[in-house]
Order: structure tokens, then C-alpha cells, then sequence
């Protein structure tokens, strides 16, 4: 049976036989796929949360749909995925799966290829009630309170997961893609917004990626986190033709 990853069935032993993107195939190669290499599709919910990690510029929160894509080498030798590090864990930033723009994200948060980081911890789910542009009150998830990059007042600039509540804050930037941007400018929330934080409460619903990941393990067990479209471009078979 051949299919992309996307159709292929779950909990079943898989051969890689092709990657049609040459990017994502070079990718692979570094983490140790190659065509012929053998891979599990898992059909387990993984309930993903936005982390805290000191990095090369202090404290930063890396929204979960980020923190899926970077995959840490631990001073222990092991290789894994950002959200799968422990508290107190130290190592540095061996790849990162994502787009440049996504790269230019994480370097501007001290993140980058090689750098180092410590795991603080996965933060729990929880809505930033937050007023904006003086009118409309909306409620912003933790993920999306890190995605939103600004300032307040003459202070340096931060996210917005950082903001002092009953402080104006400024929004310079939504570190993220077109569904991040298109989702937050749904709460109006857009460069040039005033926001204004006036509490943090128990998130009424479980916030999740924007897209649902597709999640293998290689052999050696580590975990890898496919966006539908890359999972699309992974071609394979299941171990018995």
C-alpha cells in the first residue's frame, strides 16, 4: 500500500520511500531519515502547550505551534522536540523545522541554530482578558498573548505574555503566519492596536495549534511533528508490500 503520510494508516510500521520536497527531504537527512528508514504514524491526542525556556535573551514563551518545530540536542546526547523537554533540562538548538520567517521569530526571542536553552516549563492553559483599542474586551489565549511582540510605553519590547495588567501596550508585530495574523486580527488585535490586560483567569476551552500536527517516531524514538502539508510530501508504504 503507497500513500502520502497523510492517508497512511496509524500505529503501523511504515518505509519512507520518497519526499517530494527536496527542503524537507535535506531536513529529514539531519534528523536521520532517509528513504528506506522505517516510521510509526501515531493516532494519540497530544495535548500541546506553550513552554517557557531561558534562552540566549533571557525568559521568552515559544507558542506551542513553534515549540513543535524545534528539536533540542540535550547535554545528555539525546535528541527531541522542544515540547518534550523536562524542567531544568539544558541543551541547545540542534535544528528547527519551520519557514524563515518563523526563523526570524525565534532568533529575535534567542533561539536560533546552536544556541543554548533551558527548559522552565509547559505553561498551563489560561485566557488574558484584555481590552482593545479602548472598546472591545476579548479573551486571548497564552499562545497568542506570546505571539503578540510590542511595547509599553518607553520600556523595551517584549510579548505581550510579559504586559503589566492595567498598562497600555502597544502592538508592534504578530510573530506568526498568515492563519496567526488572520486568527488574532479576528479579536482586532493588528499592528498598531492598543491592548490593555486587566486580568489572567482559567482558560474556558483547551487551546490548541492552529493546524493539527501529524506525529511519527523514527526508531530511536524520537517524536517529529508534521503540518498537513509536509506530511502530504512524505511518501510511503507499509513494511509488507
Amino acid at each position: 500500500m503507497y500513500s502520502s503520510l497523510i492517508d497512511a494508516p496509524v500505529n503501523t510500521d511504515l518505509i519512507m520511500l520518497q519526499v517530494t520536497s527536496p527542503r524537507l527531504e535535506a531536513w529529514l537527512q539531519r534528523i536521520g531519515l532517509f528513504t528506506g528508514s522505517k516510521i510509526i504514524r501515531h493516532d494519540k491526542e497530544f495535548n500541546f502547550s506553550p513552554v517557557r525556556v531561558k534562552a540566549e535573551k533571557g525568559d521568552v514563551i515559544i507558542p506551542a505551534g513553534l515549540a513543535m518545530k524545534i528539536y533540542i540536542h540535550l547535554d545528555s546526547g539525546e535528541k527531541i522536540p522542544l515540547t518534550e523537554m523536562k524542567k531544568k533540562e539544558k541543551g541547545h538548538v540542534e535544528i528547527l523545522s519551520s519557514g524563515k520567517h518563523a526563523e526570524t521569530i525565534l532568533a529575535r526571542l534567542g533561539l536560533k541554530e546552536n544556541s543554548e536553552v533551558v527548559f522552565l516549563r509547559s505553561l498551563p492553559h489560561m485566557d488574558y482578558i484584555t481590552v482593545v483599542n479602548k472598546k472591545e474586551r476579548t479573551r486571548l489565549s497564552e499562545g497568542e498573548a506570546a505571539r503578540i511582540w510590542g511595547h509599553s510605553g518607553d520600556e523595551a519590547h517584549s510579548q505581550f505574555y510579559f504586559a503589566k495588567q492595567q498598562t497600555p501596550f502597544f502592538v508592534k508585530e504578530i510573530m506568526g503566519g498568515k492563519k496567526s495574523c488572520d486568527h488574532l486580527e479576528t479579536h482586532e488585535v493588528t499592528p498598531g492596536s492598543e491592548l490593555l490586560l486587566e486580568a489572567i483567569e482559567q482558560a474556558q476551552s483547551l487551546h490548541q495549534p492552529v493546524a493539527e500536527p501529524i506525529t511519527i517516531s523514527s526508531p530511536n524514538g524520537l517524536r517529529i511533528f508534521f503540518t498537513p502539508q509536509k506530511a502530504g510530501q512524505v511518501i510511503v508504504r507499509t513494511e509488507s508490500p
